[in-house]
C-alpha cells in the first residue's frame, strides 16, 4: 500500500470513477458500495471497502441470488475463496488495484503505420490506436478514462485492451500515455485502476503500483471455477 493512500480511500476513488466511465450509478453505506449496473447476467455489484475476512464472509453469504456480484480487496486469497465457495460464489481470476502519480507518467508517440485518436467528452477520455488510413475496422488498440474526484483530482483508467493481431508493439503504452496526459491537462494527479494479470504486467512497466489484490465472484448457487476474463478491467 502506497504511504499517501489507505485503502479505504483507494477502493472508495477507484470505483468513483468506474461508474463514472461505465455510466453506472452507486451508493456508499459505511463500508458498502452498492452499484446498480442493470445487465441480465450482472444487475449489481457490491463493492467492500475493507479487507476484513469476516467482513466478506457476511457480504459472501448476504448475495444469494443471480446476477449479484462481490468485489473485494483480499490479503488472504484462500481464505476469501473459501468463504465464498460457502456462499455460492463463484470466483474469477485475480485482478489488482494500482496507483499512479500522474505527474511523470509515460508518453509516447504511435508506431510507424498507426493513428493516435483522442476523443470522449469530459469526464469520460477515449483514446484508440488504429491502422494508418483512418479505417474504423482497422481498431488496434482502445482505452477509456474518467475524471472524478474534487476538482478532477483522479483517472480511473477502464477497459484498456489491444486487438491480438496488434499486440507486442507497445500499442497499449502509447494509450495510456495519451489518456494520462489528457487527465493532467484536466487537473488529475493521482491515477488509478483494476488490472488482470496481463494487464498487471504492463502498468509496473509504466510504473504503477499494487495497492491491493482484489476478489471478484459472482453468485452461481455453488463453487465453481470462474471464467479467466477481466470482469473490471
Amino acid at each position: 500500500m502506497s504511504d499517501d493512500i489507505d485503502l479505504r480511500d483507494a477502493v472508495l476513488r477507484w470505483q468513483a470513477g468506474w461508474v463514472t466511465a461505465r455510466d453506472y450509478r452507486s451508493d456508499v453505506d459505511g463500508d458498502v458500495v452498492t452499484v446498480r449496473i442493470g445487465l441480465p447476467e450482472r444487475i449489481t455489484d457490491t463493492i467492500l471497502l475493507t479487507d476484513d475476512p469476516e467482513r466478506y464472509a457476511e457480504a459472501a453469504a448476504g448475495i444469494g441470488e443471480p446476477s449479484r456480484w462481490l468485489v473485494a480487496p483480499t490479503t488472504d486469497r484462500a481464505r476469501t475463496e473459501s468463504a465464498a465457495a460457502a456462499a455460492g460464489l463463484t470466483v474469477h481470476a485475480p485482478e489488482w488495484l494500482m496507483s499512479r502519480p500522474l505527474d511523470d507518467h509515460p508518453a509516447g508517440d504511435a508506431p510507424d503505420g498507426y493513428e493516435l485518436w483522442l476523443s470522449g467528452r469530459r469526464p469520460v477520455l477515449v483514446a484508440e490506436v488504429v491502422a494508418a488510413g483512418g479505417d474504423p475496422r482497422a481498431l488496434a488498440a482502445k482505452g477509456h478514462l474518467a475524471l472524478s474526484g474534487e476538482g478532477n483530482a483522479d483517472a480511473v483508467a477502464d477497459r484498456i485492451f489491444t486487438v491480438p493481431a496488434h499486440r507486442r508493439r507497445g500499442l497499449g503504452a502509447v494509450v495510456m500515455g495519451a489518456l494520462t496526459a489528457a487527465a493532467r491537462e484536466s487537473g488529475a494527479r493521482t491515477g488509478l485502476l483494476v488490472a488482470s494479470a496481463e494487464g498487471r504486467k504492463l502498468y509496473e512497466r509504466l510504473g504503477w503500483t499494487v495497492e491491493a489484490e482484489m476478489t471478484v465472484a459472482h453468485w452461481s448457487g455453488h463453487a465453481s471455477p470462474g471464467p479467466t476474463g477481466d470482469p473490471l478491467e
